[in-house]
């Protein structure tokens, strides 16, 4: 089921190894829903500055928190793994949004507590993954096998051209979006099956 890419460069006996060019990697989602409240939380790796340029740049850990409530208020405050803070309001999404600086959450649940309306309530998140999905990295590799061709095209002595997004994706299962973006900001996006680890989608864009 797994891929098994190998980096071998046409030609010479180095190899590189793609993973490095990684600038985007959601390893995790949290997820509850009841009566109208939803929650999701995504745990991520992300570059920072975030460029879609081609070129990697440093890496951050970060988690980032949606809440959508039956109504809105004037704050809402959220409480998670032992950092808290005030929650954003999104009118295009109609959702409150905060991002903490960090990647703590990590096992099968999270407890998260909100707090508005001089209410306090917890719930719990769960995680959507699952026994026998792939990580981030069996995706990759899953196109970079398939995609040989572009893969030795971007790649010149030894250094890669370019930078790979990849995000993990929940829709009654898992997912993973991979995105190959080239210094010219052209974007080659694939769907990866988590669980087959097969790509059944693939297209091409503009950043």
């Amino acid at each position: 089921m797994l891929c098994a890419a190998v980096f071998i460069l046409s030609g010479c006996n180095k190899s590189v190894n793609y993973l490095d060019y990684v600038s985007e990697k959601r390893t995790d989602i949290y997820l509850y829903s009841n009566d109208g409240l939803e929650i999701k939380i995504y745990i991520s790796e992300k570059e920072s500055p975030y460029m879609t340029d081609g070129v990697k740049g440093d890496m951050n850990s970060l988690t980032e928190i949606y809440v959508s409530l039956p109504r809105n208020y004037d704050e809402v405050n959220v409480s998670v793994c032992g950092t808290e803070g005030e929650m954003n309001y999104r009118a295009v999404e109609n959702c409150y949004y905060l991002r903490l600086p960090d990647g703590k959450i990590s096992g099968e649940s999270a407890e998260v507590t909100l707090t508005y309306g001089g209410e306090s309530h917890t719930y719990s998140a769960v995680s959507v993954l699952y026994d026998g999905v792939i990580g981030c990295d069996g995706a990759v590799n899953c196109v970079i096998d398939r995609e040989t061709e572009l893969f030795r095209t971007l790649t010149e002595n030894n250094v890669f051209l370019g930078e790979i997004y990849v995000r993990l994706l929940y829709d009654e299962g898992c997912y993973y979006y991979v995105g190959v973006c080239d210094r010219n900001n052209k974007i080659n996006a694939y769907l990866v099956d988590g669980e087959r680890g097969k790509v059944i989608a693939s297209k091409e864009l503009d950043a």
